[in-house]
């Protein structure tokens, strides 16, 4: 009796170091799922690069892209601008990215003007401007509008150009488009068009951009050319949802030249910013912050705060872009720099998670170990039972 009770209290000693070790190896190996678990709920650091695809040089996409660099740069983050022939290209290069890449388009349009379906892998961030289109002609030819310039040289910049396809699309519903001539030559810098204005081989200029953008001041400013009103403007933005009618009252360009010279109804793209789908979250509310600074302000065509908004019709709008839109911009950027706001916002997400697992994941770990004792018990507890019924 002795020597069976020595025995049973000595064989718990015996094993309790087995049972400490194992309970230590499995909070070990608890602990690193949670370290692996936190890693991947943090991710990747957020790139200090982005590429941003603009219109050619001297148009307003490109004059935007400048100050959404200056913006990002004082946060720390590096944007270079690449310029396309215009919104076809951009879209294009935002669908083949196979980085963090963004772009401002105004429309879903291939470079012939065919238009396309919504393609997939891009986002928008929301729209963030009204572009109008701007038809100029000559003064001798502004009487007959639009349906004068058939068999007539046209410059409306190089194909797959914002103006080149909107000059399509407007000139093709007036019954003109085929019959235009918009040569081979297309001069791109102030001076080139200068030249061609002063040549008087062109019988009208069509421009996309806001007022201040140079070739629209440029041309409201020569005195050989007049803009000229699209007169079925309510008839289009029916039947072309992404095109609104705007009005540009009479001197808001030049109040004692008197620029322009009468009131302007002028039909006007949405522009939208674009995003790849996998571009980060971070960045995003800070481009989204960046298009508040820039386009949030009162224009011609819109009322403050108009801009951004979130309509991103055909496209899906990005996840970040509808939290910003809901919420607001992250708090913690406006307390601390942009980089170290985004650290702590990501790691207190992954911290709130990881906590949740690790205490589930704890509350189980003794479940686990006691289980082979529990087991031993009800088995000892059984031959207990059989011998009293023996007895």
């Amino acid at each position: 009796m002795t020597a069976d009770a020595k025995g049973t209290s000595a064989e718990p000693r015996r094993r309790a170091p087995r049972t400490g070790k194992a309970f230590r190896w499995i909070l070990l190996l608890a602990f690193v799922a949670v370290v692996a678990l936190a890693v991947r709920l943090i991710g990747p650091a957020v790139p200090r690069e982005i590429r941003l695809l603009t219109g050619p040089e001297g148009t307003t996409f490109f004059e935007d892209g400048l100050r959404y660099r200056d913006f990002c740069a004082q946060h720390g983050v590096a944007v270079r601008l690449e310029t396309t022939a215009g919104s076809a290209e951009s879209l294009r290069g935002v669908v083949d990215a196979d980085g963090p890449t963004a772009a401002l388009v105004w429309g879903l349009w291939d470079p012939s003007g065919a238009n396309i379906a919504a393609p997939e892998g891009v986002e928008s961030l929301g729209a963030v401007d009204l572009q109008p289109l701007w038809i100029f002609v000559r003064k001798d030819l502004a009487e007959a509008g639009i349906t004068g310039l058939r068999g007539l040289r046209v410059e409306a910049g190089r194909k797959g150009s914002d103006a080149r396809l909107l000059a399509l699309l407007v000139l093709g519903e007036e019954g003109v488009g085929d019959g235009i001539d918009f040569g081979r030559e297309h001069p791109s810098t102030r001076e080139q068009v200068e030249q061609t204005i002063e040549s008087g081989k062109l019988a009208a200029l069509i421009v996309v951009g806001e007022p201040r953008s140079t070739w629209v001041d440029l041309l409201l400013r020569s005195p050989q050319f007049q803009v000229i009103s699209v007169r079925r403007a309510e008839a289009f933005a029916v039947r072309f949802p992404f095109l609104e009618v705007v009005r540009y009252p009479e001197g808001a360009q030049d109040l004692r030249a008197n620029l322009p010279d009468r009131d302007l109804r002028l039909l006007a793209a949405r522009a939208q910013l674009l995003v790849s789908e996998q571009f980060p979250p971070a960045l995003a509310n800070l481009l989204l912050q960046a298009a508040s600074e820039i386009h949030g302000g009162p224009t011609p065509f819109s009322a403050r705060g108009t801009f951004p908004s979130p309509n991103s019709a055909p496209l899906p709008l990005n996840r970040a872009a509808d939290n910003y839109y809901r919420n607001g911009p992250p708090r913690l950027q406006a307390y601390l720099p942009f980089r170290l706001a985004t650290w702590v916002d990501r790691f207190s997400a992954a911290f709130v998670t990881v906590a949740s697992a690790a205490v589930t994941l704890f509350q189980l770990i003794p479940a686990l170990v006691s289980l082979p004792f529990r087991r031993r018990l009800r088995q000892a507890y059984g031959e207990v039972r059989a011998i009293e019924r023996s007895a």
